[in-house]
């Protein structure tokens, strides 16, 4: 068919050309690798932090960890204390560059990209400074609820102990004494089995109460830093070879198309 384009004539226009397609491919491949070496290098700094274990819904949660990490009012305090003479703008790119991820059920990563390393490492590390400082009025917060209980139920252990030991003195009195056989002795002595049967059954409820908030003491644990921030040595980008890997593809592409482009708007005759 007269529409239908033959192989060799597209091999033809390419040889024809090549040498304005090799030409735009090196240029835009030349000038991406002069942009790329001449951009600044990208470092990432990050740690990694297990999440408290305690009974908080905000500081023990790994959803609200990321939320009052990425809020404006966090990382602005943050920000100030890094770069007292930052503006606006320099605190929007600021919250941009920090990530805060999940990497497992209790770890979160805090990261950011920054091309100044040191004051990258002083932002993770006041991030997490200011967060562990709020997780630790909560967790102590919690702990002292706990070691509070865990008094309160010693004391009544020691109080139904007491009580006990009473009653079972009380309850060799009777049958002990001498009128034991009476209607009277037997209704008190039938009081007293039940009064120390309730007592026991206290105290075992007390000790099972002890034993679960003792256990909650050993579990609990506040913000824990699993892998601590360092300077970074080796930049993350720009990462040249991809960049001057992709010009590279579409200087090949303009190429093309400028060659097809100029030999379908030549003269006939050219």
């Amino acid at each position: 068919m007269e529409d239908e384009i033959d192989l060799r004539d597209i091999f033809g226009v390419l040889w024809k050309r090549r040498l304005l397609i090799l030409g735009t491919f090196l240029i835009a491949v030349l000038v991406a690798g002069v942009v790329s070496f001449a951009l600044p290098p990208v470092y990432e700094v990050s740690s990694i932090i297990a999440v408290g274990n305690y009974n908080d819904p905000v500081y023990a949660s790994q959803a609200s960890m990321k939320s009052v990490m990425e809020s404006d009012e966090f990382l602005l305090e943050v920000f100030q204390s890094i770069s007292p003479n930052g503006n606006d703008s320099d605190f929007r790119s600021f919250k941009d560059s920090i990530k805060v991820e999940s990497v497992s059920d209790k770890l979160m990563e805090i990261s950011i990209e920054t091309k100044k390393r040191q004051e990258g490492l002083r932002a993770v590390e006041t991030i997490i400074k200011r967060y562990s400082t709020l997780s630790e009025d909560s967790y102590n917060k919690q702990k002292k609820v706990l070691s509070d209980q865990l008094a309160f139920t010693e004391q009544r252990i020691d109080i139904i102990n007491m009580e006990i030991n009473q009653t079972g003195k009380a309850f060799q009195d009777l049958q002990n004494s001498s009128d034991s056989s009476s209607v009277e002795a037997e209704l008190r002595f039938s009081r007293t089995i039940d009064l120390l049967s309730g007592k026991e059954t206290q105290r075992s409820a007390l000790m099972d109460r002890r034993m679960d908030l003792q256990n909650q003491l050993l579990q609990i644990r506040d913000l824990e830093i699993v892998q601590p921030a360092i300077e970074p040595v080796t930049p993350i980008g720009p990462r040249k070879a991809l960049i001057v890997a992709i010009a590279g593809m579409l200087g090949l592409m303009a190429g093309v198309f400028a060659a097809f482009l100029r030999e379908g708007l030549k003269r006939p005759g050219d």
